[in-house]
């Protein structure tokens, strides 16, 4: 039989795990808000010599935009960090409470990450955008950080047992 104290135990293990994979959710988040949150396709272009009758007339934008420049992503990236903070303090201070901090900014990533996922429609009216427009990666790494952010501090309260337990 093996010595269980040789593994290690399992609680340090899985709240390692959890820590893990709360930096890495953080770390896409962060990257998630910088990067493109909408493609655009099929963009309407203007033809040379066309004549509008004297009125000025602007090439429609087709650019497509992070989530810092739409607003949003400012807030994924600050719970993007509260979420790297929590996941090294858990590592480190082996305390529950930095979860339950991971959490909460977790909830925050994702709501917003699927708020905009749903109305990237909107997205692009908001920031006079032209063309068929859809989710960019940007978009769906935070959505996805949001996700495993909230599935990684579940994990790490789990392992975290209380003091008052008389742990």
């Amino acid at each position: 039989m093996s010595d269980p104290s040789v593994r290690g135990d399992p609680f340090e293990r899985a709240r390692a795990a959890a820590a893990a994979l709360l930096l890495a959710a953080g770390i896409a988040a962060i990257a998630g808000s910088l990067l493109d949150w909408i493609t655009i396709s099929n963009a309407p272009e203007l033809v040379p010599g066309s004549d509008f009758e004297s009125q000025q007339v602007e090439r429609p934008d087709t650019e497509p935009f992070s989530g810092i420049e739409q607003g949003d992503g400012w807030a994924v990236l600050t719970a993007g960090i509260v979420v790297v903070v929590g996941a090294f303090l858990l590592f480190v201070r082996k305390r529950a409470g930095w979860a339950w901090l991971a959490l909460i900014a977790s909830v925050v990533i994702g709501a917003i990450a699927f708020a905009d996922y749903r109305g990237v429609a909107e997205l692009a009216n908001e920031m006079n955008v032209s063309g068929e427009v859809g989710p960019g990666l940007g978009l769906a790494l935070v959505a996805g950080a949001g996700i495993a952010g909230l599935v990684a501090s579940a994990a790490g309260i789990a392992a975290t047992p209380s003091e008052r337990a008389g742990v």
